[in-house]
């Protein structure tokens, strides 16, 4: 395919023109652009083809679509930050710096605009990667400092950027990290971490009214699942008076609401001591009371099945880690979340409730609401699906990409056959 005429260039930056036909998803908004989708790389003055290099976008007759980043080395070789006119026009390509700082003054508007940091909530997703066009790069806040964490070449680059528009915005303290698994192909220091102000060792924030202690940079994700918040309100509406299971609990989010709520027993199941230690210095935190449990939530669970009707909870909630981490991974992802969903559909008591949750991004919810029928069916229950709900509203996605929507929730009754 010939390059398109007077294609325009740039220092430190490059052109991506697009095969034929691969125009379409950027046009509806979609952040990613995979290699088999790039037809030419045309460099600009001063420019070395390196991860994270800025590049324009175009398709294949030359017109303009946006601004992204590029990187050579991965699969998905162009992270848009900014679609069509949103950026100007191609003859002034802005930094990324300069994009970082927008998107990161835009984040924090729409989460003032979502009532956050609120009265009962201090600790939120202030900048969602793709859903807030700032691929690469997660912005949660606690109190007042944030954890910034960084997965995508073209942010590293541009991270002091990002540093200083959060201390503009008010902040005191942030922590930039890389995670552990961050892929080869973005070339970054995996495991590394930057602080920049008095970060504590320790924070105490809330999240739907309960207070937990995080420790900035550590734990799982930026320290706390953040995404569930809006999910534990909806499931504590089902736990007055019941006994409640809260199993692959981490620092027992679903436990904790449920107890505040109302429940007149909760068990919080995880095979990390270390969050068990966590959930009972959070129920002490809180003033609430709950059990703990150490050790495989599927054993657990499986106990709990085997046991009379007169001795199973009410409301079981699994929230599991991520099964399908890659896409040859998910037959065999989707085989243990219906292992685990039958043993927990068994465990209810009959007319009670199971609230299922996976956050594999390439289990899609239809194949998800399949293998909870099918667990259903296999554990010798009926259940009726009353919500299929997603990630808490600080953490938008755009409506093109679909992969950004990893979180499902099931709210299911359950009862016996027959």
């Amino acid at each position: 395919m010939a390059l398109p005429a007077h294609l325009p260039t740039w220092p430190n930056a490059v052109s991506i023109v697009l095969r034929p036909g691969m125009a379409t998803p950027v046009l509806a908004g979609h952040p990613w652009l995979y290699s088999g989708a790039v037809a030419h790389v045309v460099c600009g003055p001063q420019t070395a083809i390196e991860p994270g290099v800025r590049c324009g976008v175009f398709d294949p007759y030359g017109r303009w679509l946006g601004l992204g980043y590029y990187n050579p080395q991965s699969q998905i070789a162009v992270r848009m930050v900014a679609h069509g006119r949103d950026v100007l026009e191609p003859q002034q390509l802005p930094t990324l710096g300069d994009v970082a700082v927008a998107r990161v003054g835009q984040a924090v508007a729409l989460r003032r605009d979502l009532g956050l940091p609120g009265p009962d909530t201090t600790a939120f997703r202030l900048l969602n990667a793709d859903g807030d066009l700032l691929p690469g790069c997660t912005v949660d806040q606690y109190g007042d400092g944030a954890v910034v964490q960084v997965t995508a070449a073209g942010i590293w680059q541009v991270r002091a950027a990002v540093v200083q528009a959060l201390l503009d915005q008010g902040l005191r303290w942030v922590c930039v990290r890389v995670p552990n698994d961050i892929h080869p192909a973005e070339g970054l220091p995996a495991g590394t971490q930057h602080v920049h102000g008095p970060v504590p060792g320790e924070v105490e924030v809330q999240l739907g009214g309960v207070r937990y202690l995080v420790e900035p940079g550590a734990g799982q994700k930026t320290g706390l699942y953040c995404d569930q918040r809006e999910n534990h309100a909806a499931v504590a509406a089902l736990a007055r008076g019941a006994f409640a299971v809260d199993a692959f609990c981490h620092v027992g989010g679903f436990g904790l609401q449920a107890a505040r709520a109302g429940a007149r027993r909760v068990l919080c199941i995880d095979a990390s001591q270390r969050a068990i230690d966590a959930v009972l210095r959070h129920a002490e935190l809180n003033s609430l009371s709950v059990e703990t449990q150490c050790g495989e939530a599927i054993h657990a669970l499986r106990s709990l099945a085997d046991g009379p009707e007169s001795e199973k909870p009410d409301l079981v909630v699994v929230d599991p880690p991520k099964f399908a981490t890659k896409a040859s991974a998910l037959d065999g992802a989707v085989h243990k979340y219906q292992a685990l969903n039958a043993v927990a559909a068994a465990a209810v008591r009959d007319g009670g409730w199971l609230v299922s949750c996976s956050c594999s991004g390439l289990l899609e919810p239809a194949a998800f609401v399949r293998m909870i029928a099918l667990a259903a069916q296999q554990a010798g229950r009926t259940v009726q699906l009353l919500a299929l709900r997603g990630a808490s509203a600080d953490h938008p996605t755009a409506p093109a990409h679909a992969e950004g929507r990893y979180l499902k929730v099931a709210i299911l009754r359950v009862t016996s056959r027959g």
